[in-house]
Order: C-alpha cells, then structure tokens, then sequence
C-alpha cells in the first residue's frame, strides 16, 4: 500500500525531521477552514450536497463504461451469488457501506449537524449510494441483483452508524488491504486471473479476491483508557485463495475449451495482525487529522499469522454446470 508507506514516511519526517510549530488558539473565535462548524451550516451543507450527487454521477458513470458496457442490458433480474467467491466479495459490500457511511457521518459533522443526525443519514447515503450497484447489476445479462449484497450493505452502514450513536466514535474499525502476494502460474491459471480480475492497479484492487483481505480492528484503548499505546490496534483479517471462479474453478474459455481446475482446493483465510489508528497519530493539526481520519480504512501493511482450511463446495446454480459468464 504505497499511500500508506508514503503516510508512514511523512509520520515519521514530522516527528524526527521537522521542528514541531505549536498549534495556534484561534483567539477570535471563528470557525476555521477544518473546523466543525457548532451549528448547521447551510453553505457547507450546499457544498457537501452538490459534490456528493456529482461524484456519484461520474463514479456511476465510470462503473458503467469500465464494468457494465461490457454486458449486453436485460430484464431486471435477480441472481442468489451468497455462495460466490467464498464471500470475499460479501466482505467487501459490507466494507463498502461501512467507510462510506463514516465518510458521509464526518463531512455531516463538519456541516453542523449532530452525532446522531450524522450517524443516521451517513448511513441512508452509505446503503444507498453501495446499493445502487444492485440495479445496474439488475439489468446486466452478466450479473444480477443480489440480496445478499443489500443485506451486506445494510450490516456494513449499521457497524458504522451504531458505533457512532454509541460513542461518537469508531472502536471497531473495518479496513481493506491490497496484498499482491498471490503470483499467479503462467498459462491458465493467469489468462484466467487476467479476464476475471484484469491487468491493472484499480482492475485488481477492486476485483482480484485472491489478494485482498478485509479486517476488523480494534483499538483497546478506546474501551480501556490506561491502555498505551493509543494508536495502536489489533485486527483479525478474512481472505481467500485459489479462487477462480465464483462457485468453482471451472470455466470455458473465450475459444470454447473448457477449463477443469477442480485440483487447487479453495481456501478460506484468517489473518492476524497488528495495525495502527490513524487518527490517534495526528499532532492535532483540522487539515492532517481529517486527512488521517479519511485515510484509516487502510490497514498498515504488518506481518500476519495465518489460519488456513478448505471451503465447502457450493452447486453451481448454472444448468450448464461450468459456471455463468464471468
């Protein structure tokens, strides 16, 4: 994660290179640029509306042309994928709808609404805009909607947002990683690899399920304060391996030969590790905290211990019996 190791390095560069400069008292009283604003600020709320619907306008727009353009349109249709991918890609719908409603639930508190006001509508905007995937998979022949995909978005918003009415804080933090330790054998196994999860950077960080792994980590010291020290957190990760194909590692190629790799087990991962609290780290400067608050659904990458097993078969729902067009 070279955003992390950059974060890392400038961490470090503040503490040991540069002359700490005291943060200054706002002796006038006005609200600063990264300052909360006490009450409802309409223009910050005009701005946070506008921008909200705009990205999400280029970020559909961008799925559309880089996922969906590829499949032909359909009927809106459902498609019941729960047993897909060992439910990595769960994991990652319930990751989805939980850092966008803490990203929602920040930029509302920096508008002037309440904790519990932000906690309810980051969620509704959390489920929502995760959601929203789910119809355009409705209506592509490729895909389908997907239940257990609402149902994820839902749990991941609710960890989010309950934590925030609880204690006007995330104590239990879900993070993402992108490990890259999974070489794929050159031949099959890598065309296959290629078409499923593509060549590039964003390609793999979003669709590569053999290298991903998503976490829950815990700051001890939020739940006991004399715990130091109070960055640090421990977190237990899930991922998968040898995954390819969404129910087997079946397939039929782009040439009609059918691919049979039933021999490479599919395997469910757990991962333990140590992580850091980003926020905890800030020197108290509004700019670089709410950088580090947007930045800590990030796991630093540490060493991990790992417990690995073999999944259960999951039958293929597809008639053919060598899985849908993936």
């Amino acid at each position: 994660m070279i955003i992390l190791l950059v974060l890392i390095l400038y961490i470090l560069w503040r503490d040991l290179v540069k002359k700490p400069s005291p943060v200054a008292e706002n002796a006038s009283g006005a609200i600063g640029l990264f300052d909360r604003s006490p009450v409802p600020d309409r223009t910050r709320l005009k701005v946070f509306a506008f921008t909200v619907i705009g990205l999400y306008a280029i970020a559909v727009t961008g799925l559309y042309f880089f996922w969906y353009k590829r499949s032909k349109l359909s009927s809106f249709h459902w498609f019941d994928d729960k047993g897909e991918w060992n439910q990595i890609d769960k994991a990652g719908h319930i990751f989805g709808g939980y850092f966008q409603t803490m990203w929602g639930y920040e930029l509302l508190r920096y508008c002037g609404l309440s904790n519990k006001q932000s906690a309810v509508i980051g969620a509704i905007l959390g489920v929502s805009i995760q959601s929203s995937i789910e119809i355009m998979d409705g209506f592509s022949s490729k895909y389908g909607a997907s239940r257990s995909d609402l149902g994820a978005n839902l749990i991941g918003a609710f960890i989010a947002a309950s934590q925030y009415w609880m204690w006007e804080e995330q104590r239990i933090m879900l993070k993402y990683s992108y490990d890259g330790n999974k070489a794929y054998e050159k031949g099959e196994l890598a065309e296959r690899a290629s078409e499923l999860f593509g060549d590039s950077a964003l390609d793999k960080g979003l669709k590569d399920y053999n290298n991903m792994t998503l976490w829950a980590s815990v700051n001890p010291s939020k739940f006991f304060p004399g715990v130091y020290p109070k960055w640090l957190n421990y977190s237990i990760g899930y991922s998968a391996d040898n995954l390819y194909g969404g129910f087997e590692n079946k397939w039929i190629d782009k040439d009609g030969k059918k691919h049979d790799r039933s021999d490479l087990p599919r395997m469910r991962i757990l991962n333990f590790s140590l992580d850091a609290d980003l926020p905890q780290l800030s020197n108290g400067n509004k700019a670089e905290l709410a950088i580090f608050k947007m930045l800590n659904i990030f796991k630093v990458p540490l060493p991990r211990v790992q417990h690995k097993w073999e999944a259960p078969k999951y039958v293929n729902p597809n008639p053919n019996g060598w899985g849908r067009d993936d």
